[in-house]
């Protein structure tokens, strides 16, 4: 049976559970270490919410304390087998109650549930929108990381860096890395005599576009909707200021995105489009998803877009072979967008030690075995990726860059809706940029 999996980008409705899992009242727990400021009292068991008796459990007697976990994805195959083998970890230990990720809310579930003062004891939550709105609210991990050396070993400096604030908190960590790849026909490229090389320009990969499109086919393919309307800019726009040597401006937000960066950048993206690349021609702008897969499946476009998450099944349900291919760089150094989701605990959660110690369990190489074993990337560096196509996919990764930059909620819609429109359509390279640096004003 094909494995189905809906990209971790689709949302899915929240519901009155999740607000109710996470949201009650209790009263506050003792505080515990004095050299964190926010530990809690790991002997504190006078909770009343959501405890159990450990013989309905598997336990003893008595009560198990109950860790409420929101970091069920079940977008991706692996989530819910990842959440129960946390389960039976802790079976009579704690009750873990595995909450599902709700995407397009999180921001509102997780506000509600610390407001509340009985919020979830783990979120789920993407890393850069995190460092951004709930910095003051989680707990410095990094004490804990320290007394623990083999915890620590099991990331990369890079990914504790990402995770790390200016005045050096650790406030979440990593479970899976996911970025923009391009995925191609393998088959067809060789048939038409493509050479898939390690990394290309833009220049180079007209050329192969060009080839492909005198062949009758449509060389690319990049849907408008699920918030990737916008790849093929930011990409080369990461690959222009990685090359001028300014990527920690940009992600401050202080490079002009009317500026020859981007400018240029909107001139590589516009090409494409212009020349009749892009599938499936005068509807490119506004493809959908579906019909994306749809065409590649019918071998009408050759390269498509897709989150590394997705390209499994992407791959799965082809009847030819998959390939991941690198996207054109803007300039001379190769850059693609991507991110991490994390977790983190926030400071009046019921008991932040058990909370930690449940966090160990969810890194851990066994259960990041169960994200690989799907096709999935896993951050934890004692995980061997066996599968060849998945390989395929994290050695694109070699050019990621995490966090891209701050953006507002006006910047992001504007992006995701009307960028493409405005430099394709409404009047080019010129308009598409002075929008965009109108709205980085205001960040």
């Amino acid at each position: 049976m094909k494995m189905k999996l809906v990209s971790a980008m689709l949302c899915v409705a929240m519901s009155a559970m999740v607000l109710a899992g996470c949201g009650g009242k209790q009263d506050p727990p003792a505080s515990k270490q004095e050299e964190t400021g926010n530990g809690k009292d790991s002997a504190n068991t006078d909770e009343t919410d959501g405890s159990k008796d450990q013989e309905e459990s598997g336990g003893g007697s008595g009560d198990v304390k109950t860790i409420k976990f929101y970091g069920k994805v079940i977008e991706y195959t692996s989530g819910p087998m990842m959440t129960d083998a946390l389960e039976e970890q802790f079976r009579g230990i704690y009750n873990i109650d595995a909450i599902q990720v709700d995407w397009s809310n999180m921001d509102k579930v997780i506000r509600t549930g610390i407001a509340s003062g009985d919020p979830c004891d783990i979120y789920n939550y993407e890393l850069q929108k995190l460092m951004a709105n709930f910095s003051d609210m989680a707990v410095d991990l990094k004490p804990y990381l320290e007394e623990d050396p083999e915890w620590k070993g099991q990331f990369r400096e890079s990914d504790i860096d990402a995770c790390t604030t200016a005045d050096g908190r650790v406030l979440c960590l990593p479970w899976e890395t996911n970025f923009s790849v391009i995925l191609a026909n393998k088959a067809k490229l060789q048939e038409i005599g493509v050479e898939i090389p390690e990394e290309w320009t833009f220049e180079e990969f007209q050329t192969v576009c060009q080839k492909i499109q005198d062949a009758g086919l449509f060389p690319f393919a990049n849907a408008s909707d699920l918030n990737r309307a916008d790849w093929i800019w930011r990409n080369a726009m990461l690959s222009e200021v990685c090359t001028a040597g300014i990527y920690d401006a940009y992600t401050r937000g202080e490079v002009p995105l009317n500026g020859e960066e981007s400018v240029r950048a909107l001139e590589n993206t516009k090409a494409l489009y212009d020349k009749g690349y892009m599938y499936p021609g005068d509807g490119a702008v506004t493809v959908k998803s579906d019909e994306v897969r749809a065409a590649f499946y019918q071998g009408k476009v050759l390269m498509m877009s897709e989150i590394a998450a997705g390209a499994k099944s992407v791959a799965d349900e082809a009847d030819f072979e998959v390939v991941a291919v690198p996207w054109p760089s803007s300039n001379t150094q190769p850059a693609i967008l991507g991110g991490m989701n994390v977790l983190f605990i926030p400071q009046n959660c019921g008991d932040i030690d058990a909370a930690v110690e449940v966090l160990k369990a969810y890194t851990s190489k066994d259960i990041a075995n169960i994200h690989a074993a799907q096709g999935y990337i896993p951050v934890n560096v004692q995980v061997e990726i066996s599968d060849p196509f998945a390989k395929s996919v994290l050695d694109q990764a070699k050019a990621l860059k995490t966090p891209e930059g701050p953006a507002t909620a006006e910047m992001n819609e504007y992006r995701a809706n009307q960028l493409m429109p405005d430099l394709i359509l409404n009047g080019g390279v010129e308009v598409a940029a002075e929008a965009m640096e109108s709205l980085r004003g205001t960040e």
